[in-house]
Formats: structure tokens, C-alpha cells, sequence
């Protein structure tokens, strides 16, 4: 559970949060035991743990896995594609590994080029210190950009910045993971016109990844889980952490999905747990139903016939 003493790192009040209410990296953090966050971020990491089976435990499991399906996907593509730009949406929540995504990724490839995007900006702050190699002087590319993650218009902006390495004549890698079910309220769009433009902008032969939050068709009819969703909605102003297998399946705009196993052949978002696993799953976890995910290809399907 969530500590009852709160230590942020650069926000040292709990009236400075006012300028961040709404804070995806502050819940996540509360979900998964962290320390950086305030008593608003676990009021609603605890209405979401009262959804997700065995609570905290559960969260932790949950974004963990989340994690690693990120990894996962940015392995395949290297060994599998000839991309070679990734960016990805939102810093790393929370611990969850010895190395930050954009080191699997370099370990893989060390010419890629990687450009995270965070919205918040004392993520965004971090990130530019640990991770920009335009202030650590390391050798891989990696840039860390503070903007709207949550804009149709976001790939536009970064191709068109000269300071961010990115071709827009190549395919690219947008990750979109443990990111859309914290999208505020106030933005007045949907997640999946979000992806839309996001996807649309995209060049021929990208691929698209995202994971969000899932209530099962196998426990929609579990009153408690429905009654916790719909207080958390409430708590959060409107914002819809849970969407419906259907709604998240929307937020690909119709590209056509990678297989997610050898084990199946349909085409739709699975648990990130059973998105290519490294091994057998030699346990079943009820959570880990309740965080989905995908990967789909900007042009015919892949791999190709």
C-alpha cells in the first residue's frame, strides 16, 4: 500500500499540486508504493485498487507487467523490423526494472533513436537530467520532450522540431502504454481520437502500441467492480480509466493488430501478461486481465503473408 507520508521530489507543498491535479505519474506511483505522491493521487489509487483484483499487490503486478510488455514490443521490433525510432509516450512510472526502457532498447540496438514525451512537468524535468543525451553527453540518442501527450496533433509538432531526431520519412514506434487511462477529463476528446490523429500522422510501414485499463466482459457483471468504476469516474472528474475490451480495440483506428502469441490467431488486445511471454506462464493472475494491450502496423498486415 501507498505510504501514508508523501516525500516529492521537486513540489515540496501540497498546495503547488493544484498546478498538476490531475497527475498520472503521482497515482501510478501510490498504486504501486511510492512515495511521490499526495493524499488526492491515493484517494484515487485506492478506488482504482478496489477495482483491480488483490488491490495494491494487484496495481503493482499489473504496471510491472505493463512494463515489460513495452520491452517486449521494442525487442520484437528491433529484431524483427527495420525500425528504428521510437517514442515513447509518458517517462517510466515507476520502478520496475534495473534499466529504463530506453536502455533495453539500446542494448538491442544502439543506433535507435529514442524520444520520450511527458506531459507533467517535474517527470518531464527528470527525465531531460537522467535520460537527454543532449545533457549527459552519452552515446545512444535519446531526448526527453515536455509536451501534450494526450494531442492528435503531438507527431505533427515533433517532426517539425529540428531538436528532435526524428525522420519522418521512416517508420516509427509510438508507444502508448500506462498512459491513455489517466487522459484529464478538461482535454473534452476521447482516447481513441487521441490515437487517431496520433496514428494518422504517423509514417507508412510505423507501428502503433498501446495498453489501458480493461474491465473484463468476464466480470462486468460483478456489481462491486462496476459501483468502484463508476465512483472512481466521479472522483476523477470524468476521467475514464476503464474502458470496455471494445473501447480499447477502438484506439488502434482500424490498423490492422499483430498476432499477439503462437498460441492464437485473432486479432485484438490481450492481457500485456500474454503478449508474447519470454516463457511459459506457469501461474494465473486474475489482475492481469484487467490492463490489455496491442500492437498494430500502419499498412498491410504484419507479418507479411
Amino acid at each position: 500500500m501507498a505510504s501514508d507520508v508523501a516525500t516529492p521530489r521537486l513540489r515540496p507543498s501540497e498546495l503547488l499540486t493544484r498546478q498538476e491535479r490531475h497527475s498520472r505519474v503521482r497515482v501510478i506511483d501510490a498504486l504501486v508504493g511510492g512515495k511521490d505522491n499526495y493524499a488526492a493521487d491515493r484517494e484515487i489509487a485506492g478506488t482504482i485498487a478496489q477495482v483491480l483484483p488483490g488491490g495494491f499487490d494487484g496495481a503493482k503486478r499489473l504496471f510491472t507487467e505493463d512494463f515489460w510488455f513495452r520491452a517486449r514490443v521494442c525487442r520484437m521490433l528491433i529484431s524483427r523490423t527495420k525500425v528504428f525510432q521510437f517514442v515513447l509516450l509518458g517517462v517510466d512510472q515507476c520502478e520496475t526494472s534495473t534499466a529504463p526502457l530506453h536502455e533495453i532498447i539500446h542494448l538491442a540496438d544502439a543506433d535507435a533513436v529514442v524520444v520520450y514525451v511527458e506531459p507533467e512537468l517535474d517527470s518531464a524535468s527528470h527525465a531531460l537530467i537522467d535520460y537527454d543525451t543532449t545533457t549527459n553527453d552519452r552515446g545512444s540518442v535519446v531526448r526527453a520532450i515536455h509536451d501534450d501527450i494526450y494531442d492528435p496533433a503531438l507527431l505533427t509538432r515533433l517532426f517539425d522540431n529540428a531538436s528532435v531526431p526524428l525522420d519522418d520519412s521512416e517508420p516509427v514506434a509510438l508507444l502508448h502504454c500506462a498512459t491513455l487511462p489517466f487522459l484529464p477529463a478538461s482535454t473534452h476528446t476521447t482516447a481513441a481520437d487521441i490515437t487517431a490523429g496520433q496514428i494518422d500522422t504517423l509514417p507508412e510501414g510505423s507501428f502503433f502500441a498501446a495498453s489501458h485499463l480493461c474491465i473484463p466482459d468476464a466480470a462486468a457483471d460483478s456489481a462491486a467492480i462496476v459501483k468502484a468504476a463508476s465512483v472512481l469516474k466521479e472522483r476523477s472528474f470524468g476521467a475514464r480509466h476503464f474502458l470496455s475490451q471494445a473501447g480499447i480495440a477502438a484506439l488502434f483506428a482500424g490498423l490492422p493488430m499483430v498476432v499477439p502469441s503462437p498460441l492464437t490467431t485473432q486479432l485484438k488486445p490481450v492481457a500485456c501478461s500474454k503478449w508474447y511471454p519470454v516463457g511459459p506462464l506457469l501461474e494465473r493472475f486474475a489482475v492481469d486481465d484487467f490492463n490489455v494491450g496491442a500492437v498494430a502496423h500502419k499498412g498491410k498486415p504484419w507479418p507479411f503473408a
